[in-house]
């Protein structure tokens, strides 16, 4: 199975690379924008709505089976679902990061000069030179700003891609090809150890989610992480109370798909935070 993550900066075609990859490939794209939780959805970003128009119009895998989500915001956790399924072209800034250490995900930026991005909005919506450097300037602030706050990273740093692509240089069929290319390499194939990474990660988010909202948000003093390899779920961090200490195990035994917890969370008498 394929599994491409792809950023786009706005004005770049990359929307068309996706389109035409897909198509030549016959899998399925997703265009999502990251959210922590469900309820994140509700609230939105600041990004632009001429952004939102320009890359909403496409048949996104039958709306990620049926409207789970809403308005193209996906949850880690639905990133690592949509990813399992395989045969599929993610476009948007968080499944890169968020997959990048699965082995047979290839992770691709789509980019170009400011003047070529300006002059294709300016084509796409009519509008001025002046219009569009706005859009484009709003659009890039909100992308930085999501990426900082999820990852602490620069989502345009080339090291968080395997593959970079230029549309001012390469068109969008040209970019195509190269990522079909890319993708039929034995290095992207999937393989029983890459399958297991990306269920280790479907867990661990889904985990660390329940932790979060049944222990953390009651008392912000406590801080529980969580790793998962190999089935293996590994807990730790600190609370402040014994039945913190209790119920982090349960949730985790409650957890399917886990083979065993290790419980290294430290409990900690009168820790003020």
């Amino acid at each position: 199975m394929s599994i491409i993550v792809m950023t786009r900066e706005m004005g770049t075609l990359g929307k068309d690379v996706a389109r035409e990859f897909a198509r030549r490939k016959g899998v399925s794209v997703v265009h999502h924008e990251l959210v922590e939780t469900t309820e994140g959805r509700l609230s939105g970003d600041d990004e632009s709505e001429v952004y939102r128009y320009l890359e909403g119009s496409e048949k996104e895998l039958d709306k990620w089976r049926n409207n789970r989500t809403s308005g193209g915001y996906l949850t880690p956790q639905e990133v690592f679902e949509i990813a399992l399924e395989g045969d599929v072209l993610i476009r948007g800034w968080g499944a890169t990061r968020l997959l990048r250490s699965i082995p047979n995900v290839l992770s691709v930026r789509v980019c170009a000069p400011m003047e070529f991005r300006v002059r294709t909005i300016m084509q796409r919506l009519g509008v001025g030179q002046q219009e569009a450097s706005r859009e484009i300037a709003r659009s890039d602030a909100a992308h930085a700003r999501a990426f900082f706050r999820f990852f602490d990273d620069d989502w345009r740093d080339p090291l968080n891609y395997d593959m970079v692509l230029n549309t001012a240089h390469v068109d969008p069929k040209t970019c195509a090809a190269i990522l079909m290319d890319a993708i039929a390499n034995p290095a992207f194939a999937e393989t029983e150890e890459t399958r297991q990474k990306l269920n280790d990660a479907l867990i661990q988010s889904r985990l660390a989610n329940a932790l979060n909202s049944q222990i953390q948000l009651k008392d912000k003093r406590n801080h529980i992480y969580v790793s998962v390899e190999q089935g293996r779920a590994r807990l730790y961090g600190l609370v402040t109370e014994r039945r913190a200490l209790a119920l982090a195990e349960e949730i985790a035994s409650g957890q399917s798909g886990l083979s065993g917890i290790q419980n290294d969370i430290a409990l900690v008498s009168g820790f003020n935070g």
